[in-house]
C-alpha cells in the first residue's frame, strides 16, 4: 500500500490517535465481569487475518452448523447490528482503531492491547462494560475459549490485516482476565 492510497493516511492517523487515547485513559475505567478463562490455552503466534479472523466472523460454529458474526453484523440491508459491519473486505477497517458506535470512548480493536479492545471484551466477558456478550444470547453455540484466545492473540500480535508472525509484547504473558 502506498501512502498516497485514498484514506490510508487518515486511517493511520485515526489508529495513532486511538492508541494514544488508550495509553492515557485511566486504567480500569470499567471492570469487565464473568470473563472466560483463556490463560491456559496455547498461544497462536502466526495468525492469518483472512483465514482465522474473517473465518470466525463468517462461521464460528463448531457444532456442525453454520453461524457467524456476519449473520447480524453486515450491511445493507438491514443496517448492521450495533453499526458494525464484519463482512469480508471491510471488517478489518471497521474494527482497528475505530470507536464503538455504542460508546465512542471505547475502541473496537487497539493493536497490541486486547484488554483495552472492545471486540475482545465483548466475546470474552458476560458484562463487557458496553452492551452484552457476543455472540448475542449464545447465538450458534457461542465462541469456544480457543476462539476467544485466537481473537486475543490476533490483537496482542498487532491486529494486522495480513499474517502476524510476531511474538507477544514481552514474550508470552498470561492472557485474558485472570482472577
Amino acid at each position: 500500500m502506498a501512502l498516497s492510497e485514498p484514506g490510508l493516511v487518515l486511517r493511520l492517523c485515526v489508529i495513532a490517535l486511538a492508541l494514544c487515547a488508550c495509553d492515557q485513559a485511566p486504567a480500569g475505567s470499567f471492570e469487565p465481569t464473568s470473563c472466560t478463562r483463556i490463560a491456559d490455552i496455547p498461544p497462536n503466534y502466526e495468525i492469518a487475518y483472512g483465514a482465522a479472523m474473517q473465518g470466525l466472523f463468517d462461521d464460528y460454529a463448531t457444532n456442525g452448523g453454520s453461524a457467524g458474526c456476519v449473520d447480524c453484523h453486515f450491511a445493507p440491508p438491514p443496517q448492521p447490528s450495533g453499526g458494525l459491519d464484519l463482512s469480508l473486505g471491510v471488517s478489518w477497517g471497521h474494527l482497528v482503531g475505530v470507536p464503538s458506535a455504542a460508546d465512542p470512548s471505547q475502541v473496537y480493536v487497539v493493536p497490541g492491547r486486547p484488554e483495552q479492545s472492545l471486540l475482545f471484551l465483548k466475546v470474552n466477558c458476560d458484562e463487557p462494560g458496553v452492551g452484552a456478550r457476543m455472540p448475542f444470547n449464545g447465538y450458534g453455540g457461542g465462541l469456544l475459549p480457543e476462539q476467544q484466545a485466537l481473537i486475543y492473540d490476533w490483537i496482542a500480535n498487532g491486529a494486522l490485516p495480513g499474517t502476524s508472525t510476531t511474538v507477544f509484547r514481552d514474550g508470552f504473558e498470561i492472557r485474558g482476565f485472570v482472577p
